[in-house]
């Protein structure tokens, strides 16, 4: 009588086992794998759910946080990856220890080992400790920095021409460690346009319902009838921040400015995102044209 009940655990437990992993398999890390980061839970918080409100900490449970629109962990065949969450950007390089686990190697924040704990409709839960990454949607306590974190995969993929995710699009995100000429202002303030008319375009042509202008903190007010700047003021700190300092924000904010005086605005189009775009690139291809001074 023992043996069979030993027996019987063991195959319930070897079936149980190769169901789970099985369930692992589905990410192909050969193709490119963008996912949209749609949840972030300290570890108190995902283990208090946990036990009162199981459903809240499913791995396809979505935060109402605006971040959880345009934050993404982007996987490239060649082994790259960019983490984004909030507007804090991370990138480097990334190996497979197994089908479970994902390690980030990262320059600045060292190697950040993710599990893959579950997956369901489309979605996966991932477990790390992030250390030295602080994104102001990671709230730390007590010193811990284990989270647990939600990736969709209905990030929709575009060309590379759109690809937001991509190095090349981020570049402008890397502080400037001194203060900078003036055609280096102008060259991150167009890589920063740029960045911005893509994020539009991929909202555009990606099948979203809605966008988060959370995502793209810009001089601007996004309005039906065109793209209006900001008195100075105004302007988001995030924007400005963009930049060495202050000073060196103002001095990309003027060239702005003096681009709104003479650029001409495109054809109306009635769709504020569709014509928003378009009024951006106009200002993109404007400023492009003028000689920094």
């Amino acid at each position: 009588m023992y043996q069979k009940i030993t027996l019987f655990f063991l195959c319930f437990v070897f079936i149980a086992c190769s169901k789970w992993n099985t369930n692992l398999q589905t990410i192909d890390f050969s193709k490119d794998q963008d996912f949209r980061i749609i949840n972030v839970f300290n570890e108190q918080r995902f283990n208090e759910y946990s036990e009162r409100l199981p459903d809240k900490v499913l791995p396809n449970a979505e935060s109402t946080e605006p971040y959880a629109f345009y934050s993404y962990l982007s996987l490239k065949p060649n082994k790259d990856f960019t983490f984004l969450i909030g507007n804090h950007f991370m990138h480097g390089t990334y190996k497979l220890v197994n089908k479970n686990e994902i390690v980030l190697q990262s320059a600045l924040y060292g190697d950040l080992p993710l599990k893959i704990l579950k997956e369901e409709e489309g979605c996966i839960q991932i477990h790390g400790d992030f250390k030295g990454y602080k994104s102001d949607f990671m709230l730390e306590l007590e010193g811990n920095t284990n989270y647990y974190l939600n990736l969709s995969t209905d990030f929709e993929k575009l060309d590379k021409k759109n690809d937001i995710r991509s190095l090349a699009f981020n570049q402008w995100r890397f502080p400037a460690t001194q203060k900078e000429t003036n055609q280096q202002i102008k060259e991150r303030l167009i890589a920063n346009l740029k960045y911005i008319a893509a994020y539009m375009r991929v909202h555009m042509y990606g099948g979203y319902d809605l966008i988060h202008t959370d995502g793209i903190h810009s001089p601007f007010l996004y309005a039906r009838n065109g793209l209006f700047l900001y008195e100075w003021q105004r302007v988001p700190y995030f924007w400005k921040h963009v930049f060495y300092d202050e000073k060196d924000a103002e001095k990309a904010y003027k060239m702005v400015r003096n681009t709104f005086k003479v650029a001409e605005a495109p054809e109306f189009i009635d769709n504020w995102l569709f014509y928003n775009e378009s009024c951006l690139r106009a200002v993109i291809a404007e400023l492009e044209k003028q000689e920094v001074k």
